[in-house]
């Protein structure tokens, strides 16, 4: 803004703009050291993209480890950030976060009573190729009674629509994984989802928020977008201009604001072109639009990035008629990784190991620079009539018809190629070929089935390479795909050790912070490791809060 208000409508010391778990760890840690505190959410709800989440906290050689029996060093997990850094890391961030993070995820059990757990015999995803991989480095939080947020309950993620309610990763691995979904204990979990008792990401967010809105009654304000920064004279950031029931309402924050907002996973011009995609669809709440880049920017916040080829994007579907908040939902396809499954490009061939998205995201985005075209752009799930007596797609389970307007149904593999657009005589040369070797559990083209991490997620144990089963019992369904986000980006502010964010000349902005995904993710680099999202917000939270409050 050109100046300071006339007049602040609510003044604190901090003020931490989202709910999610960046902003609520700054919000606690600031609270408990003295500082009057409120919390501004853009959306009905508290929680923020960490309420729709899988609700895993990747730690190693955390404090957790040694109750399943699980061995780790500093060392191994040294060597692995780095193999997940590709290169691409900051060097003082990447020290920042390694040295902080189990202290801040300690603090948040201590302090903030979350109760977390680890998960055992869920490996890394690199596991066991990359240096320093291991296994059970993994935190959950034990189930959450949603009954104990009071007035919040209904004012916060309670469900969500990519994970399954009420279960918890124990009981998800025990009884088959995704693939087996269909034999779960659906009575114990009907009982947990009636009494609201929470797990995954709605779970981990219900510690956290209770312990901010409840156990400390900071002051949270649902449906007061941020819409610009305010500073004074001296280029201090001092307060926010916020909206609330269609009029400004403006924040004074004598200490510091905290960005905690997301990314732009709403935002189509700024994810396409960040991204690097032809289009982009996303999994989160509608409620991401670049905010963070937008206020920074318009006070001289540094845009910073990492390569998107291999973060956190999966290819997945919408649903017809299926929305949250209004907006479509899409869903990430994680079919590909049961037996039964394959994808295909628009020339009706394999292109990838199907069931670890890790291998397809860079196949997908490359560009053959002598046809000047990206090959593998259109990708098309092929499904047959043993896979749908046994496994779901999305919410349509084994039995249920599904619509056209998600999969088209084929006689023949020959007519399906016809229905899809793609070469049916490389269809049908594709498919033989892989029935050949999937008869006998081996891929030797794509090697499917060669990760635990995905063996354990979405495969099926029963089978010799629980990736992997034949395609070739009509009716056979075809699924045309198309890029999901899941709020993990690659550009973001750049900001510094302490979280402050950092101007396009190189200095600190005063009383300005950026956490979570919010901050561009040079700590971590140029790859991704499901749990090191919620790993980094919660510590960068805690290194901002300390900060903000007086270090």
């Amino acid at each position: 803004m050109g100046g300071l208000p006339e007049r602040w409508d609510l003044e604190v010391e901090v003020v931490c703009v989202g709910s999610g778990l960046g902003s609520i760890t700054a919000a606690l840690v600031a609270h408990d050291r003295g500082k009057k505190v409120a919390v501004l959410e853009k959306s009905p709800k508290l929680g923020g993209l960490c309420g729709y989440g899988g609700g895993e906290v990747f730690c190693p050689n955390g404090p957790h480890m040694k109750d399943i029996g699980q061995d780790d060093s500093d060392e191994a997990a040294e060597q692995y950030f780095d193999f997940l850094g590709g290169g691409y890391q900051d060097p003082a961030l990447a020290a920042k976060l390694r040295a902080t993070y189990r202290e801040a995820i300690a603090w948040t059990e201590k302090e903030a009573g979350v109760k977390w757990e680890a998960v055992k015999g869920l490996d890394d995803y690199y596991y066991p190729d990359a240096p320093g991989s291991g296994t059970g480095r993994y935190l959950a939080v034990d189930i959450f009674d949603g009954a104990t947020l009071g007035e919040w309950q209904q004012k916060t993620w309670a469900v969500s629509p990519h994970f399954p309610p009420a279960a918890t990763h124990k009981e998800m691995y025990a009884w088959g994984g995704l693939a087996n979904v269909t034999k779960w204990d659906y009575e114990l979990l009907g009982q947990r989802i009636a009494t609201d008792q929470r797990t995954f990401g709605p779970g981990m967010m219900g510690w956290f928020v209770k312990a901010a809105v409840v156990d400390r009654d900071i002051d949270a304000h649902v449906e007061t977008p941020v819409r610009e920064l305010v500073s004074d004279e001296s280029g201090r950031v001092v307060g926010v201009r916020a909206e609330r029931d269609g009029a400004d309402f403006f924040v004074k924050a004598a200490d510091g604001v905290i960005l905690g907002i997301g990314g732009y996973d709403h935002n189509p011009k700024m994810a396409t072109m960040y991204e690097e995609m032809h289009e982009w669809n996303s999994a989160t709440q509608p409620y991401f639009h670049g905010d963070a880049i937008v206020m920074g920017g318009e006070i001289g916040a540094d845009i910073a990035s990492v390569p998107p080829t291999n973060l956190a994007m999966f290819y997945g579907y919408n649903i017809p008629g299926e929305e949250h908040d209004g907006v479509p939902l899409w869903r990430s396809s994680w079919e590909c990784g049961c037996p039964h499954a394959i994808w295909v490009n628009g020339r009706g061939e394999r292109f990838c190991d199907e069931s670890f998205y890790k291998d397809y995201q860079p196949r997908i985005r490359q560009l053959d620079g002598r046809t000047q075209s990206h090959e593998n752009r259109d990708v098309y799930l092929i499904i047959d009539g043993n896979y749908r007596e046994r496994y779901p797609l999305g919410s349509f389970m084994p039995g249920m018809e599904i619509p056209e307007e998600l999969a088209k149904k084929a006689d023949t593999p020959r007519e399906l190629a016809e229905k899809l657009g793609i070469p049916a005589d490389a269809f049908e040369k594709t498919l033989e070929r892989f029935n050949q070797f999937a008869e006998k559990g081996e891929d030797p083209d794509f090697d499917a089935g060669h990760f635990p991490w995905s063996n354990r997620l979405a495969g099926d144990p029963s089978y010799p390479n629980p990736n992997l089963g034949v395609v070739n019992k009509a009716p056979f369904y075809g699924v045309k795909l198309s890029p999901v986000g899941v709020g993990i980006n690659s550009h973001g502010l750049r900001t510094n050790g302490d979280g402050q964010v950092v101007h396009v000349r190189g200095h600190a902005i005063p009383g300005l912070y950026a956490v979570g995904l919010s901050a561009c993710i040079l700590d971590l680099g140029g790859s991704y490791q499901s749990g090191t999202s919620n790993m980094r917000a919660i510590t960068w939270g805690y290194i901002a809060g300390r900060h903000v409050a007086g270090g």
